[in-house]
């Protein structure tokens, strides 16, 4: 911004110096156009500088998109239908009635309800923002244990 101010300055000072004063020899001075070209070249530049660090960012931006969708896509094993069959199915085609069948190390990606297992243990903590992992955030429970 202070750049395009000073380029603004330059115009105008190098338009009344050039433009308004004549040769020694009385011919007519360089001219106005000559006077702006300091201050357009440095427009120019401006211009330049800030169209290539937009296309930049927009660039980053894209990249940046890519990865997070990447991030969230995660397939599970799930138990569908009558036949009981064990189908890996995309957690964004997750609906009511599938089973998920959980490793160690697994992150449950909806709601759902605890069927069956040997120590199992839940930190929701890094999904609250909350570093708290004792069993009790605000009075509730945190932590399902099942022996």
């Amino acid at each position: 911004m202070i750049l395009a101010v000073f380029a603004l300055f330059t115009m105008i000072f190098g338009m009344f110096r050039n433009g308004l004063t004549d040769n020694a020899d009385g011919t007519e001075g360089p001219g106005v156009f000559i006077g702006m070209l300091e201050g357009v070249s440095i427009f120019g530049a401006i211009l330049i500088l800030v169209f290539f660090t937009a296309l930049n960012d927009y660039s980053k931006d894209l990249q940046m998109v890519k990865l997070s969708s990447l991030s969230r896509d995660e397939d599970m094993p799930v138990i569908r239908g009558k036949q009981s069959a064990v189908q890996t199915v995309n957690i964004w085609n997750l609906v009511v009635g599938d089973v998920i069948k959980l490793n160690p190390g697994d992150r449950i990606p909806a709601d759902c309800l605890y069927l069956d297992g040997n120590n199992v243990t839940v930190d929701e903590s890094s999904s609250k923002n909350n570093t708290n992992v004792d069993g009790m955030v605000d009075g509730q429970i945190k932590h399902v244990s099942k022996n």
